[in-house]
């Protein structure tokens, strides 16, 4: 069909709403002209389907053969992608078991450097009692510290972040009786055996004693 002929298509066409609301049915002879512009209106649609159906179908099937020819030039990269992928995550298994590993071992030690710190600690606080300060000196010199391991942070849920909440019992303690010989990381000892954090980031993990799910800011 070519341009004059869809162009009175269309001219046909937007003549049918201003007819339609023309029409009021009251009677038989209304009725009848109502269903001959039904009838018109169907046949109308019937040109217009003959005229743009095959123009329809032309391009449905342009498109699939160019979705089919898009698809053979992917498939060797979609193999490569999966491949690759397949590596990375097994690089990424054995890297996992190989951390999970190493965090054993270093929570064992933790466990047992908490152990001696304490039992230490015990100790020098009962020379204090007794005035023997250099001997409870020396036992505090030979507290072990933690070492200052970075770790990644923790996987949490969506909407919510974790507080980590310092003992700072735990810490009085241990200013008090090693009288601020000892220096914790990420903690300042001012003189008179008082601290405050300057750093929470620094502080070992053995110097907190739980952790608070916060809700988390809305990102703007």
């Amino acid at each position: 069909m070519n341009n004059s002929s869809l162009e009175k298509l269309k001219k046909d066409s937007l003549t049918f709403p201003d007819r339609a609301r023309r029409i009021i049915v009251h009677d038989n002879k209304t009725l009848t002209l109502a269903n001959d512009l039904l009838l018109s209106i169907k046949s109308l649609m019937r040109e217009i389907a003959n005229a743009f159906n095959p123009i329809i179908t032309k391009a449905h099937e342009a498109h699939k053969e160019a979705v089919a020819q898009k698809k053979r030039y992917e498939e060797p990269l979609i193999e490569a992608e999966r491949t690759i992928k397949l590596h990375v995550a097994s690089y990424l298994e054995d890297q996992a078991e190989i951390q999970r590993k190493a965090d054993e071992k270093a929570k064992k030690i933790e466990e047992e450097r908490q152990k001696k710190e304490t039992e230490a600690l015990d100790r020098a606080k009962k020379y204090q009692d007794q005035g023997m300060e250099e001997e409870a000196d020396a036992i505090i010199e030979d507290i072990p510290l933690p070492a200052q391991v970075p770790e990644p942070p923790p996987p949490k849920p969506a909407g919510l972040s974790l507080k980590q909440i310092v003992d700072t019992e735990k810490i009085n303690r241990f200013v008090a009786t090693t009288k601020g010989q000892a220096q914790i990381p990420g903690i300042r000892i001012y003189p008179v055996w008082k601290w405050e954090i300057t750093n929470r980031s620094l502080i070992p993990k053995s110097y907190y004693k739980s952790s608070m799910a916060t809700k988390a800011p809305k990102e703007e």
